[in-house]
């Protein structure tokens, strides 16, 4: 009986597509609930690999899962091998950009824009500007 709730729920993650952080839907919060953690933790994919792991009786998994070992992973996992061929093109480090980045340089130099490039070597693209501040309570009112 609990093997068909499970697979109930999961099949209902399924069908109801994926949920955004912001978002918690039914089906995930009742897998989240069956697995005896909080839906806003993990992602429907981490969700599923735990529902798998304990049924399969993986317990190192488990316990990876449980303290986001995976995410920590991520970092390091986002140079592929493609954005690693493409970033030894350049002549750049693969782990400094993003793919658009690495883009944005290519075309930079394409173009022989030697400031964009700059521009976007230096991170200086991912600095925030507060253009519009808005006005705190009781000044600028």
């Amino acid at each position: 009986m609990k093997r068909n709730v499970t697979l109930s729920a999961i099949a209902l993650v399924f069908s109801a597509g994926l949920a955004s952080a912001a978002e918690i839907n039914p089906g995930v919060a009742q897998l989240a609930a069956q697995l005896g953690v909080s839906a806003s933790e993990y992602t429907v994919v981490e969700l599923n690999q735990l529902a798998a792991a304990k049924r399969d009786g993986d317990q190192s998994t488990v316990d990876f899962l449980l303290s986001h070992g995976n995410r920590a992973a991520e970092g390091a996992a986002s140079v592929n091998p493609g954005k690693a061929q493409f970033a030894a093109q350049l002549g750049v480090d693969a782990s400094q950009y993003t793919g658009a980045e690495l883009q944005q340089i290519l075309n930079a130099r394409r173009d022989g824009d030697l400031q964009a490039e700059a521009f976007v070597r230096s991170h200086t693209n991912r600095q925030t500007y507060d253009i519009a501040p808005q006005p705190a309570r009781g000044r600028d009112a």
